[in-house]
């Protein structure tokens, strides 16, 4: 997207930008890996944040049948959100803002369906969200596009009209793929992951951060 064109999507995706998840998933996939005999630190961190939850099994090599890796992890997430004490900070005037302005939005996200109903319902996000796809709706999982492009298509919006907001590197890739503007939400970084690949970064979800996202928005 040209930085001159402004948005009129944004596509959010939910760990690590909407509620700080990330250390109650680690602590809870953590356990998992454990029980199972297998080491999870900062690299297999890396390799799996924002990635297909479908793709577990394979990325980090276990010896395990893929569907009991699948649900395990479906668990540890699931129990993970449970212990999340709420939305990131700010976000709810930064959501309401949006909405008022009648700025379509999506939640993206690689999580399992089920995962992002539960804390979507826990957390109220149904007030601000116009659509939801999951992991469990796009056959190919972030890096890959197809989340974001489906996001698009069900808010009737073109990809090179839509704004993405992620935090991790597989995520900020597949909002490139896609063709969209990338923003990197750093305020919750758990993990020097690189998020050069953005097209700009926003911090927090103050006031003034605010007022510097809009200029990358319509009707704003």
């Amino acid at each position: 997207m040209h930085p001159n064109k402004a948005a009129n999507a944004v596509l959010w995706d939910m760990d690590g930008v909407l509620i700080d998840s990330e250390p109650w998933y680690n602590a809870a996939i953590g356990d998992m890996m454990h029980s199972l005999g297998y080491e999870y630190g900062e690299r297999e961190i890396a390799q799996i944040t924002g990635a297909s939850y479908k793709n577990i099994a394979e990325m980090l090599r276990l010896d395990v049948p893929r569907e009991k890796i699948i649900q395990l992890y479906q668990d540890a997430l699931m129990t993970a959100v449970n212990r999340v004490p709420g939305l990131v900070d700010g976000a709810v005037d930064f959501l309401g803002s949006l909405k008022s302005r009648g700025i379509k939005m999506a939640i993206g996200s690689s999580s399992p369906r089920e995962v992002v109903a539960f804390a979507v319902e826990r957390f109220g996000l149904g007030r601000w969200i116009d659509v939801i796809v999951t992991g469990s709706d796009a056959e190919n999982g972030k890096p890959a596009p197809d989340i974001y492009l489906k996001c698009a298509e069900l808010l009737d919006v073109q990809p090179a009209e839509c704004l993405v907001i992620e935090d991790s590197v597989n995520g900020v890739r597949s909002g490139k793929n896609a063709g969209m503007l990338v923003c990197a939400f750093t305020g919750t970084r758990h993990h020097d992951f690189d998020l050069s690949g953005a097209g700009f970064e926003l911090a927090d979800y103050s006031a003034k951060a605010l007022a510097s996202f809009r200029r990358w928005i319509g009707n704003v």
